[in-house]
């Protein structure tokens, strides 16, 4: 009986032991967009793209939208704040530089070979 108890205390602690407890996930992001703005945003870059160039590829696309739609959301609090026309020749500018910038280090780490 007593070789059970230690036994059953030997298991219990192996099994808490290898539990973990994962803490808790803050964002990135600290807006008030709604998923449709997000949406919105999103396409209208694709759009933009398109209409530069009817041949860019889909992949190209979608790693430049997803980082501008990610710019936007860590950088604007909302909806109104992004409709300032004053921030637009600052907001091209940054988008251009942040997104071109990591994109090219994402692409070199996967391609030494393009460095």
């Amino acid at each position: 009986m007593e070789l059970r108890i230690k036994i059953l205390i030997a298991v219990s602690m192996i099994l808490i032991g290898c539990t973990t407890i994962k803490p808790k996930e803050t964002s990135i992001y600290n807006n008030n967009f709604t998923t449709l703005e997000i949406r919105s945003l999103w396409v209208l870059c694709q759009q933009a793209f398109l209409q530069k160039n009817p041949y860019t590829k889909p992949r190209v696309i979608i790693e430049y939208c997803d980082c501008y739609s990610d710019y936007v959301r860590k950088t604007y609090k909302d909806k109104k704040e992004l409709n300032d026309l004053a921030i637009y020749d600052n907001l091209t500018k940054n988008l251009i530089i942040e997104c071109n910038m990591k994109l090219q280090q994402e692409q070199s780490l996967a391609d030494p070979a393009s460095i």
